[in-house]
Protein backbone atom coordinates (compact mmCIF):
# COMPACT_ATOMS: atom_id res chain seq x y z
CA UNK A 1 0.00 0.00 0.00
CA UNK A 2 1.17 3.50 -0.80
CA UNK A 3 1.28 5.73 2.29
CA UNK A 4 0.99 9.49 1.84
CA UNK A 5 2.36 11.48 4.78
CA UNK A 6 1.01 15.04 4.95
CA UNK A 7 3.00 17.84 6.63
CA UNK A 8 1.52 21.37 6.86
CA UNK A 9 3.92 24.29 7.34
CA UNK A 10 4.06 28.07 6.87
CA UNK A 11 6.85 29.66 8.91
CA UNK A 12 10.37 30.28 7.62
CA UNK A 13 11.52 30.12 11.24
CA UNK A 14 10.54 26.46 11.23
CA UNK A 15 12.59 25.59 8.12
CA UNK A 16 15.15 23.52 10.02
CA UNK A 17 12.45 21.55 11.84
CA UNK A 18 10.59 20.94 8.57
CA UNK A 19 13.76 19.58 6.97
CA UNK A 20 14.23 17.26 9.97
CA UNK A 21 10.65 16.03 9.58
CA UNK A 22 11.01 15.35 5.85
CA UNK A 23 14.40 13.67 6.27
CA UNK A 24 13.00 11.37 8.97
CA UNK A 25 10.34 10.24 6.48
CA UNK A 26 12.89 9.66 3.72
CA UNK A 27 14.71 7.28 6.09
CA UNK A 28 11.66 5.12 6.78
CA UNK A 29 12.00 1.35 6.69
CA UNK A 30 8.81 1.21 4.61
CA UNK A 31 9.54 2.07 0.98
CA UNK A 32 6.10 2.79 -0.53
CA UNK A 33 5.78 6.33 0.76
CA UNK A 34 4.78 9.73 -0.62
CA UNK A 35 5.56 12.93 1.34
CA UNK A 36 3.11 15.79 0.74
CA UNK A 37 4.35 19.10 2.18
CA UNK A 38 1.64 21.77 2.25
CA UNK A 39 3.06 25.29 2.56
CA UNK A 40 0.73 28.27 2.76
CA UNK A 41 1.36 32.03 2.39
CA UNK A 42 5.17 31.77 2.60
CA UNK A 43 6.53 31.63 -0.95
CA UNK A 44 10.13 31.86 0.30
CA UNK A 45 9.68 28.69 2.35
CA UNK A 46 7.98 26.93 -0.56
CA UNK A 47 10.79 27.82 -2.96
CA UNK A 48 13.49 26.74 -0.51
CA UNK A 49 11.87 23.37 0.28
CA UNK A 50 11.02 22.70 -3.38
CA UNK A 51 14.63 23.38 -4.35
CA UNK A 52 16.09 21.32 -1.49
CA UNK A 53 14.08 18.23 -2.50
CA UNK A 54 13.84 18.72 -6.26
CA UNK A 55 15.64 15.40 -6.85
CA UNK A 56 13.48 13.47 -4.37
CA UNK A 57 10.62 11.90 -6.31
CA UNK A 58 8.90 10.93 -3.05
CA UNK A 59 8.49 14.57 -1.99
CA UNK A 60 5.61 16.64 -3.36
CA UNK A 61 5.47 20.30 -2.30
CA UNK A 62 2.11 22.07 -2.55
CA UNK A 63 1.67 25.85 -2.17
CA UNK A 64 -1.40 27.85 -1.18
CA UNK A 65 -1.49 31.63 -1.23
CA UNK A 66 -4.38 31.55 1.22
CA UNK A 67 -3.63 31.57 4.96
CA UNK A 68 -4.74 28.20 6.29
CA UNK A 69 -5.38 26.74 9.69
CA UNK A 70 -3.94 23.33 10.53
CA UNK A 71 -7.02 21.37 9.43
CA UNK A 72 -7.48 23.39 6.24
CA UNK A 73 -3.84 22.68 5.34
CA UNK A 74 -4.36 19.00 6.01
CA UNK A 75 -7.43 19.04 3.77
CA UNK A 76 -5.32 20.52 0.96
CA UNK A 77 -2.83 17.70 1.48
CA UNK A 78 -5.59 15.08 1.41
CA UNK A 79 -6.75 16.34 -1.99
CA UNK A 80 -3.19 16.26 -3.36
CA UNK A 81 -2.25 12.85 -1.92
CA UNK A 82 -2.43 9.59 -3.88
CA UNK A 83 -1.90 7.07 -1.09
CA UNK A 84 -4.10 4.21 0.07
CA UNK A 85 -3.31 5.36 3.60
CA UNK A 86 -3.07 9.04 4.54
CA UNK A 87 -0.87 9.78 7.56
CA UNK A 88 -0.20 13.09 9.31
CA UNK A 89 2.78 14.52 11.15
CA UNK A 90 3.63 18.06 12.28
CA UNK A 91 6.45 20.14 10.82
CA UNK A 92 8.22 20.21 14.20
CA UNK A 93 8.18 16.44 14.70
CA UNK A 94 10.41 13.58 13.57
CA UNK A 95 9.25 10.04 12.91
CA UNK A 96 10.84 6.91 14.27
CA UNK A 97 12.50 4.92 11.48
CA UNK A 98 9.80 2.22 11.63
CA UNK A 99 6.85 4.58 12.13
CA UNK A 100 5.19 4.05 8.73
CA UNK A 101 5.97 0.33 8.72
CA UNK A 102 4.32 -0.04 12.13
CA UNK A 103 1.25 1.91 10.99
CA UNK A 104 0.89 -0.29 7.90
CA UNK A 105 1.27 -3.50 9.91
CA UNK A 106 -1.37 -2.29 12.35
CA UNK A 107 -3.87 -1.98 9.50
CA UNK A 108 -3.79 -5.77 9.39
CA UNK A 109 -5.84 -5.69 12.59
CA UNK A 110 -9.48 -6.65 11.91
CA UNK A 111 -11.61 -3.67 10.84
CA UNK A 112 -8.73 -1.18 11.23
CA UNK A 113 -9.55 1.98 9.27
CA UNK A 114 -7.55 4.48 11.34
CA UNK A 115 -4.28 4.06 13.24
CA UNK A 116 -2.40 6.38 15.57
CA UNK A 117 0.65 6.04 17.76
CA UNK A 118 2.64 7.41 20.67
CA UNK A 119 4.03 10.95 20.64
CA UNK A 120 7.15 11.45 22.76
CA UNK A 121 8.52 14.89 23.69
CA UNK A 122 11.83 16.44 22.70
CA UNK A 123 12.14 19.27 25.23
CA UNK A 124 14.09 22.28 24.00
CA UNK A 125 16.32 22.91 25.83
CA UNK A 126 14.89 20.84 28.72
CA UNK A 127 11.59 19.97 30.34
CA UNK A 128 10.31 22.71 32.71
CA UNK A 129 10.26 21.46 36.30
CA UNK A 130 6.66 22.60 36.73
CA UNK A 131 5.21 20.68 33.74
CA UNK A 132 3.20 17.59 34.86
CA UNK A 133 2.98 14.57 32.56
CA UNK A 134 -0.82 14.58 32.87
CA UNK A 135 -0.88 17.80 30.80
CA UNK A 136 1.32 16.65 27.93
CA UNK A 137 -1.74 16.73 25.65
CA UNK A 138 -1.63 20.53 25.81
CA UNK A 139 1.56 20.50 23.72
CA UNK A 140 0.77 17.61 21.37
CA UNK A 141 2.42 14.79 23.34
CA UNK A 142 0.86 11.54 24.58
CA UNK A 143 -0.18 12.21 28.17
CA UNK A 144 -0.23 9.98 31.22
CA UNK A 145 -3.44 7.97 31.27
CA UNK A 146 -4.22 8.31 27.55
CA UNK A 147 -4.30 4.57 26.89
CA UNK A 148 -2.81 1.30 27.99
CA UNK A 149 0.67 0.65 26.65
CA UNK A 150 -0.53 -1.92 24.11
CA UNK A 151 -2.59 -2.03 20.92
CA UNK A 152 -6.09 -0.85 21.75
CA UNK A 153 -9.00 1.11 20.29
CA UNK A 154 -9.36 4.79 21.23
CA UNK A 155 -11.75 7.52 20.15
CA UNK A 156 -9.08 9.48 18.28
CA UNK A 157 -5.35 9.93 17.89
CA UNK A 158 -3.57 13.31 17.88
CA UNK A 159 -2.52 15.46 14.92
CA UNK A 160 1.24 14.79 14.98
CA UNK A 161 0.71 11.01 14.75
CA UNK A 162 -2.49 9.79 13.09
CA UNK A 163 -3.50 8.04 9.88
CA UNK A 164 -6.61 6.93 8.02
CA UNK A 165 -7.51 4.76 5.06
CA UNK A 166 -8.45 6.84 2.02
CA UNK A 167 -11.98 5.43 2.05
CA UNK A 168 -12.62 7.18 5.38
CA UNK A 169 -12.28 10.60 3.77
CA UNK A 170 -14.21 9.48 0.71
CA UNK A 171 -17.20 8.47 2.84
CA UNK A 172 -16.98 10.81 5.85
CA UNK A 173 -15.62 13.98 4.27
CA UNK A 174 -12.73 16.19 5.32
CA UNK A 175 -11.67 17.78 8.62
CA UNK A 176 -13.85 20.57 10.01
CA UNK A 177 -11.66 23.61 9.37
CA UNK A 178 -13.40 25.70 12.06
CA UNK A 179 -12.26 23.44 14.90
CA UNK A 180 -8.53 24.18 14.84
CA UNK A 181 -6.16 26.97 15.83
CA UNK A 182 -7.14 30.29 14.25
CA UNK A 183 -5.13 31.58 11.31
CA UNK A 184 -4.10 34.64 13.31
CA UNK A 185 -2.97 32.59 16.30
CA UNK A 186 -5.35 34.38 18.68
CA UNK A 187 -7.41 31.37 19.78
CA UNK A 188 -6.65 27.73 20.43
CA UNK A 189 -9.79 25.78 19.62
CA UNK A 190 -8.78 22.18 19.06
CA UNK A 191 -11.44 19.57 18.46
CA UNK A 192 -10.91 18.62 14.82
CA UNK A 193 -9.39 15.18 15.36
CA UNK A 194 -12.10 14.18 17.84
CA UNK A 195 -15.00 15.53 15.77
CA UNK A 196 -13.75 13.83 12.61
CA UNK A 197 -13.18 10.55 14.45
CA UNK A 198 -16.69 10.67 15.88
CA UNK A 199 -18.08 11.06 12.35
CA UNK A 200 -15.89 8.14 11.28
CA UNK A 201 -17.06 5.94 14.13
CA UNK A 202 -20.68 6.85 13.42
CA UNK A 203 -20.22 5.79 9.78
CA UNK A 204 -18.01 2.70 10.16
CA UNK A 205 -18.81 1.55 13.70
CA UNK A 206 -15.16 1.52 14.79
CA UNK A 207 -12.66 4.01 16.17
CA UNK A 208 -8.90 4.49 15.91
CA UNK A 209 -6.43 1.69 16.68
CA UNK A 210 -3.67 3.00 18.96
CA UNK A 211 -0.29 1.30 18.64
CA UNK A 212 2.31 2.65 21.11
CA UNK A 213 5.10 1.23 18.93
CA UNK A 214 4.27 3.69 16.14
CA UNK A 215 6.39 6.50 17.55
CA UNK A 216 6.79 10.16 16.60
CA UNK A 217 9.01 12.60 18.52
CA UNK A 218 7.54 16.10 18.93
CA UNK A 219 9.83 19.07 19.58
CA UNK A 220 8.58 21.27 22.42
CA UNK A 221 10.43 24.60 22.79
CA UNK A 222 10.19 26.48 26.07
CA UNK A 223 7.92 29.06 24.38
CA UNK A 224 5.16 26.43 24.05
CA UNK A 225 5.47 25.36 27.69
CA UNK A 226 5.12 28.75 29.39
CA UNK A 227 2.54 28.76 32.16
CA UNK A 228 0.48 31.62 30.69
CA UNK A 229 0.13 29.74 27.40
CA UNK A 230 -0.74 26.47 29.16
CA UNK A 231 -3.54 28.23 31.04
CA UNK A 232 -4.83 29.77 27.81
CA UNK A 233 -4.75 26.45 25.98
CA UNK A 234 -6.51 24.76 28.88
CA UNK A 235 -9.30 27.34 28.73
CA UNK A 236 -9.78 26.75 25.02
CA UNK A 237 -9.68 22.99 25.53
CA UNK A 238 -12.64 23.33 27.87
CA UNK A 239 -14.41 25.55 25.37
CA UNK A 240 -13.60 23.09 22.57
CA UNK A 241 -15.34 20.27 24.46
CA UNK A 242 -18.58 22.26 24.47
CA UNK A 243 -18.28 22.70 20.70
CA UNK A 244 -17.57 18.98 20.36
CA UNK A 245 -20.72 18.11 22.30
CA UNK A 246 -22.71 20.40 20.04
CA UNK A 247 -21.26 19.09 16.76
CA UNK A 248 -20.43 15.48 17.59
CA UNK A 249 -22.77 12.86 16.10
CA UNK A 250 -22.57 10.70 19.23
CA UNK A 251 -24.93 11.18 22.16
CA UNK A 252 -21.97 11.42 24.54
CA UNK A 253 -19.05 12.69 22.50
CA UNK A 254 -16.75 13.54 25.42
CA UNK A 255 -16.60 10.15 27.15
CA UNK A 256 -12.79 10.16 26.82
CA UNK A 257 -12.56 13.54 28.57
CA UNK A 258 -14.86 12.39 31.38
CA UNK A 259 -12.73 9.29 31.93
CA UNK A 260 -9.57 11.42 31.95
CA UNK A 261 -11.06 13.86 34.47
CA UNK A 262 -12.20 11.00 36.71
CA UNK A 263 -8.70 9.50 36.75
CA UNK A 264 -7.24 12.94 37.35
CA UNK A 265 -9.42 13.71 40.37
CA UNK A 266 -9.50 10.26 41.93
CA UNK A 267 -6.04 8.94 41.08
CA UNK A 268 -3.38 11.29 39.75
CA UNK A 269 -4.01 14.39 41.86
CA UNK A 270 -4.22 12.39 45.13
CA UNK A 271 -0.98 10.63 44.19
CA UNK A 272 0.69 13.98 43.59
CA UNK A 273 -0.62 15.40 46.86
CA UNK A 274 0.92 12.45 48.68
CA UNK A 275 4.28 12.98 46.94
CA UNK A 276 4.25 16.67 47.90
CA UNK A 277 4.45 15.64 51.56
CA UNK A 278 6.31 12.33 51.45
CA UNK A 279 8.18 12.02 48.16
CA UNK A 280 11.47 13.35 46.79
CA UNK A 281 11.75 16.66 44.88
CA UNK A 282 8.94 18.20 46.89
CA UNK A 283 9.40 21.66 45.41
CA UNK A 284 9.01 20.35 41.85
CA UNK A 285 6.07 18.17 42.94
CA UNK A 286 4.36 21.21 44.48
CA UNK A 287 4.86 23.24 41.31
CA UNK A 288 3.47 20.46 39.11
CA UNK A 289 0.45 20.00 41.34
CA UNK A 290 -0.24 23.74 41.30
CA UNK A 291 0.02 23.90 37.50
CA UNK A 292 -2.19 20.83 37.15
CA UNK A 293 -4.88 22.34 39.39
CA UNK A 294 -4.67 25.70 37.62
CA UNK A 295 -5.07 24.16 34.16
CA UNK A 296 -7.99 21.98 35.28
CA UNK A 297 -9.67 25.10 36.68
CA UNK A 298 -8.99 27.01 33.44
CA UNK A 299 -10.53 24.18 31.42
CA UNK A 300 -13.56 24.32 33.71
CA UNK A 301 -13.93 28.05 33.06
CA UNK A 302 -13.72 27.29 29.36
CA UNK A 303 -16.60 24.84 29.66
CA UNK A 304 -18.71 27.43 31.54
CA UNK A 305 -17.85 30.09 28.97
CA UNK A 306 -18.77 27.72 26.13
CA UNK A 307 -22.18 26.99 27.63
CA UNK A 308 -22.83 30.71 28.18
CA UNK A 309 -21.93 31.52 24.57
CA UNK A 310 -23.94 28.60 23.32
Amino acid sequence: MLVSVIIPSYSMENYGNLVDAIDSLLKQSYAEIEIVVVIHTNKELYDKIAKAYIEQSKVKVVFSEQSLGAYAARNVGIKAAKGDILAFIDDDAVADEKWVETLVNTYKEPNAIAVGGKILPIWLPSKPAYFPEELYWLVGVTHKGFAEDNITEVRNAFGPNMSFKREVFEQVGLFNENLGFSRQGTRYIQAGEAEFSLRMTSKFGTGTIYNPDAIVHHKIPVSKARLKLLIKRSFYQGYSKVLLQKLGPAADSITAEKSYLKNLLLKYIPQRMKRVFTGPNRVAQTKQLSVLASCVAAAGFGVVYGHIRR
